[in-house]
């Protein structure tokens, strides 16, 4: 069984350093959507397929936790206007369309059901036309909206205007993190004394600790060497899809990007930051969901 185990991570850990001695490092800025430009049309297939399918439950759970448990979705509670939620980096619309999907199929006790309105943005055109299609497919085009956009440069939205976001699996190819995490502040309701503030959740990656245990030690293993093999297999663009061994394993850990989120200075005072409310681990600590809400110190 030893053997078994052993050689089952000996051989992608063996493409992986020859991968990385045949091909150039990958580009580090991701932002403009170039390297997800050439595998859209595979982008679905190879998710699922990395992740064992289990990354649809990680954003249905991430949905559930913003739509704190389908009270967005209750007028009574929310008001009569419709929901407004954006969703960053939303790639060919998963999220999004899970999230449409989850607001389809709540049902509000004994008050009205608000309506839903998603803003769905990302830098790669190709994945925005590949999701634009799933969307119609389902027929979600009333509640799902798709725009060619860049997380760093939200200008285009008013302030204040958002009651939650997504974002999941893109933070850690934006390289001006903290600009991009000021953006979405500003787009996003905050907290007041009289008003609930948006909920902001993170789906990302990072290595498992070393005190994470044998699991922990799979999980890295896997991680760093048999995803990024099998991506660049299954994508067709190795080089490009080479990026996730250096994106993860240089994304800050769990407990250093919490401190990033709140230690932000947003705003033109600089007092503008989010309060981390919670810190979801996953997936043996490879997979974190952040909850956050955007608040103002001043």
């Amino acid at each position: 069984m030893l053997k078994v185990v052993s050689i089952v991570f000996i051989i992608p850990v063996l493409a992986s350093v020859i991968l990385n001695m045949i091909f150039e490092k990958p580009p580090t800025d991701h932002g403009k959507g170039t390297m997800f430009d050439m595998i859209a049309n595979r982008y679905d297939f190879i998710n699922r397929a990395l992740a064992l399918n289990m990354d649809i439950g990680w954003r249905k759970r991430m949905i559930a936790e913003v739509a704190s448990q389908g009270s967005l979705f209750d007028a009574s509670v929310r008001g009569q206007d419709s929901a407004k939620v954006l969703d960053l980096a939303t790639g060919t619309a998963d999220v999004a369309i899970l999230f449409a999907e989850a607001h389809r199929d709540t049902k509000v006790e004994g008050g009205i059901k608000r309506g839903l309105n998603i803003l769905g943005i990302d830098p790669s055109i190709n994945m925005i036309t590949v999701g634009r299609e799933k969307i119609a497919s389902k027929n979600l085009s009333d509640s799902v909206v798709l725009e060619l956009g860049d997380v760093r440069n939200l200008q285009d939205l008013s302030e204040n205007t958002f009651e939650a976001a997504t974002m999941s699996f893109g933070i850690r190819n934006v390289p001006e993190k903290e600009h991009a995490l000021c953006e979405i502040h500003r787009v996003l309701k905050k907290e007041t004394e009289n008003n609930v503030g948006a909920k902001f959740g993170i789906l990302e990656f990072s290595e498992p600790g070393e005190d994470s245990g044998f699991m922990g030690a799979g999980a890295r293993l896997f991680i760093r060497h048999v995803v990024p093999v099998l991506g660049a297999i299954l994508s067709g663009a190795p080089r490009e899809y080479m990026h996730l061994q250096n994106s993860i394993k240089e994304f800050p850990s769990p407990k250093e990007f919490v401190t990033l989120m709140e230690g932000l200075k947003c705003g033109e005072n600089g007092n503008g930051s989010f309060r981390v409310d919670n810190l979801i681990q996953m997936n043996f600590g490879s997979v974190q969901l952040y909850l956050s809400t955007p608040i103002d110190k001043s």
